[in-house]
């Protein structure tokens, strides 16, 4: 029989071998494209880093070039503000001088308008004491409050430029005085002294009453001489009533005396004297006039229509003119003396 033989193993190790050696070629192409490829990526990063190192070494030579720029422009400021405070310190010391020389100017101003305002105050004060006293002379005499308004307004006038803080209560003062003069309405007893002096003169129109006409004309000589001694003669009860034979002239008169005390009373500021005349004349007007003629209502609606004076107190002054020249005897009093300059002193 033919055996042929049949080895049991299929083919020996080395043909694997064989096989792995086809492959290492490949592997050595791999492995050194991807060396080749690191490579370039290490030379790609280098570039970087050297473009990068080149840039920040272009800026640091820029920031060391600014830095140069401003250490030298520091230097600059740091000149100027040398030149600066030299210059402060110059500036400072002729600021001193001038204040001590302001103050020095300010001293002798002060002194100047011292003296000054001192002729001036002395001035202002002897204005306002005149006037104070033309005020009290005018009311003490002739009762005039207008006058002594106007005198008194003046005098605030003048005090209100002193500027001594002494004389401030009497600048109170002379304001109460011109309050209390205010107070008795010298306008309105002016108005009523002049509606007096037109009764006056309206007196001689007035028609007398039916019953208080003279007796008709009677001839002789008796009539004539009796005629001629009544504008002479005046015969009046001391109750101010007038005779019942009284004639027309002599009623006239009595209603005009009547009214001229009024005028006089209101002039002396006589309150119940001015009231009483005034009672007078409307009962005379009354008893012996026409009332139901116009001319007698319209002359009775004016008497009727005058008021009496204020009663308001009186103002006081004397007593500030008096606190006037007490405050001006001290202030001379507190006045310093000038002192003589001693012999031989240097001018």
């Amino acid at each position: 029989m033919d055996e042929t033989y049949i080895p049991a193993h299929p083919e020996p190790p080395r043909s694997r071998w064989r096989r792995l050696w086809w492959w290492l070629p490949l592997l050595v192409v791999l492995l050194l494209g991807a060396a080749l490829w690191q490579l370039r990526q290490t030379d790609h990063a280098a570039r970087q880093a050297l473009s990068l190192s080149r840039s920040q070494n272009e800026r640091i030579d820029t920031l060391q070039d600014a830095l140069g720029n401003l250490q030298q422009e520091r230097a600059g400021l740091s000149q100027r503000l040398d030149d600066a405070a030299a210059v402060n310190r110059a500036l400072r010391e002729e600021l001193l001088g001038l204040r001590e020389r302001t103050r020095t100017l300010e001293d002798a101003v002060a002194a100047l308008g011292e003296s000054r305002n001192g002729g001036t105050q002395a001035l202002r004060l002897d204005e306002a004491e005149f006037l104070l006293r033309m005020a009290q002379e005018r009311y003490s005499l002739f009762h005039d409050a207008g006058g002594a308004l106007d005198a008194a307004r003046l005098a605030a006038q003048a005090l209100s430029g002193v500027n001594a803080p002494v004389y401030a209560p009497l600048r109170a003062d002379v304001a109460g005085v011109i309050t209390a003069l205010e107070n008795l309405q010298p306008i309105a007893r002016a108005a009523q002294l002049d509606v007096l002096g037109q009764l006056r003169a309206q007196v001689w129109a007035l028609p007398l009453a039916p019953g208080a006409q003279p007796a008709a004309r009677q001839a002789g000589v008796l009539a004539r001489i009796g005629h001629a001694l009544a504008g002479l003669v005046r015969i009046r009860r001391i109750d101010q009533a007038p005779l019942s034979g009284a004639g027309s002239n002599l009623l006239h008169e009595m209603l005009a005396l009547d009214l001229a005390q009024a005028q006089a009373a209101l002039l002396a500021w006589d309150g119940s004297t001015y009231q009483s005349a005034l009672a007078d004349a409307r009962a005379l007007l009354q008893s012996r006039f026409d009332a139901r003629a116009i001319a007698t209502q319209n002359f009775s609606a004016q008497i009727e229509a005058l008021k009496p004076l204020p009663a308001a107190p009186l103002p006081q002054l004397a007593a500030t003119l008096t606190e006037l020249r007490r405050l001006r005897a001290l202030e001379t009093l507190r006045a310093p003396v000038p002192v003589a300059p001693a012999k031989g002193a240097r001018r």
